[in-house]
């Protein structure tokens, strides 16, 4: 999008075992729109159902997920993290960023005249702004003084990793399934290739260290596989917490991703969360850095950022006490329309470079190529989504692009959509698209 990087990473090769393992529509439409598709498609396999079962496995509720989503794409597909890193990393030094590997940040001085970052090398990088996207433990939130508020979920977990043998024949399920048992909750996800993950709910009296041995893991793992079935690839107790940065922005300083917030991963949405904060932050930095809106617009990623997130920590929880709940172990009041398939709305952006009440606004917009085009133009631009040619508002010239697609707008006169996909407004005439501009003109201070 025309912003240069640096890129900071204390590791010196790509950490090689997984962590993340689903990605939705959104995050995949982010690789497509930054021509990285076509190795996301050959490198991930669709999800294909997600339901909540009882201790005997039969369902209680769910879904089958449709072939293909809102943006053109699988609803959720599943990867491996460490291919993806090691592709991202790559595409990083093919495109001119500055690459630091094996090293970490010692000091960071932020001032009028920006940033300052030393590593542990003795280099020093000089940027206009930073970006901590430096996981659960952030040295970045640390170093600037922003700070957690804590949710309150907090449960111990143990994650096992497994990788089918060739001559496996056990039939494990094609999607993401929360087993709902009253003695041990437990959670199955299908994996991308031959890679398969459950995570099993520690309980109060139990010694972790035990569990988490050779012989404790195939315990765990006995109603489903057999050592004659697979190979164990990593397993690690995790405690499951929900938090929130209520700023995630401080001077020039910003949070991504874990350092920001962090959530219990029964909706697969850490990673994800963490995609939608970076392409949210990119096409602002680029409005910037092109001298196109002030400084100030920044201050939208937390006033959008924040409540979404927020929005989806608490969906996380509420999916975590509804498998509890089902189990019969304890009521927490959660409506079964948290669960996988049910009836509970999306979050969307509430403030921020958003206006107006038609309920598209806030919402991602859906697939269409020709607005993918006119997104990209220039790096990043907003689309006014039309019926024909029409004049730009004049405070809009330089950022956006007129994509005519009849289809696309249907009954509206425009659709303004950013770069990031999500719907700005929605106009109804001419004048309503003037008075649209008005509202989120950017130039105002």
């Amino acid at each position: 999008m025309g912003v240069t990087n640096a890129v900071i990473d204390r590791d010196l090769e790509p950490y090689q075992l997984p962590r993340a393992i689903v990605m939705d529509d959104e995050a995949q439409r982010i690789f497509h729109d930054h021509g990285m598709g076509e190795w996301l498609q050959s490198n991930t396999s669709p999800l294909e159902a997600a339901d909540f079962v009882d201790a005997d496995g039969k369902r209680i509720m769910g879904m089958e997920v449709p072939p293909v989503g809102l943006q053109g794409l699988p609803p959720v597909v599943c990867h491996f993290q460490p291919d993806v890193d090691t592709m991202l990393r790559q595409e990083a030094q093919r495109r001119g960023a500055r690459v630091f590997w094996g090293v970490e940040p010692t000091s960071l001085i932020d001032d009028d005249g920006g940033i300052q970052v030393v590593l542990s090398n003795g280099d020093e990088v000089h940027a206009r702004w930073a970006v901590g996207c430096d996981g659960a433990s952030s040295w970045t939130r640390k170093t600037v003084g922003l700070i957690l508020e804590d949710l309150r979920f907090d449960q111990q977990w143990l994650v096992v990793d497994i990788a089918l043998k060739d001559n496996s024949t056990c039939e494990l399920p094609v999607g993401v399934r929360q087993y709902c048992d009253p003695v041990r909750p437990a959670t199955y996800v299908k994996g991308h290739r031959n890679y398969r993950r459950w995570e099993f709910q520690v309980q109060e009296h139990e010694d972790t260290d035990a569990l988490n041995t050779e012989d404790g893991l195939w315990l765990l793992l006995a109603p489903w596989v057999t050592r004659a079935d697979a190979d164990i690839v990593r397993s690690a107790v995790y405690r499951f917490h929900a938090v929130v940065a209520p700023e995630m922005q401080k001077g020039n300083v910003f949070l991504a991703g874990d350092s920001g917030h962090q959530m219990p991963p029964f909706m697969g949405q850490g990673l994800n969360s963490g995609m939608r904060d970076a392409a949210n932050l990119a096409w602002k930095m680029s409005f910037v850095k092109r001298g196109l809106v002030p400084d100030s617009f920044l201050s939208t990623y937390s006033e959008e950022r924040v409540p979404h997130v927020r929005s989806i920590v608490a969906h996380a929880v509420d999916v975590g006490r509804l498998i509890d709940q089902l189990a019969g172990r304890v009521s927490h009041g959660v409506e079964q329309d948290a669960g996988y398939g049910g009836a509970r709305p999306q979050p969307f952006l509430e403030s921020g470079f958003v206006t107006g009440d038609d309920p598209r606004v806030g919402h991602q917009f859906w697939h269409r190529e020709k607005v993918s085009r006119g997104l990209r133009m220039n790096g990043a631009s907003l689309a006014f989504v039309v019926h024909e040619p029409v004049d730009l508002p004049s405070s809009f010239e330089e950022l956006a692009q007129i994509v005519v697609d009849p289809d696309a707008v249907g009954n509206d006169y425009a659709i303004v959509v950013r770069p990031d996909r999500y719907v700005s407004a929605v106009a109804k005439n001419a004048s309503d698209l003037i008075a649209i501009a008005k509202t989120l003109n950017p130039y105002s201070d």
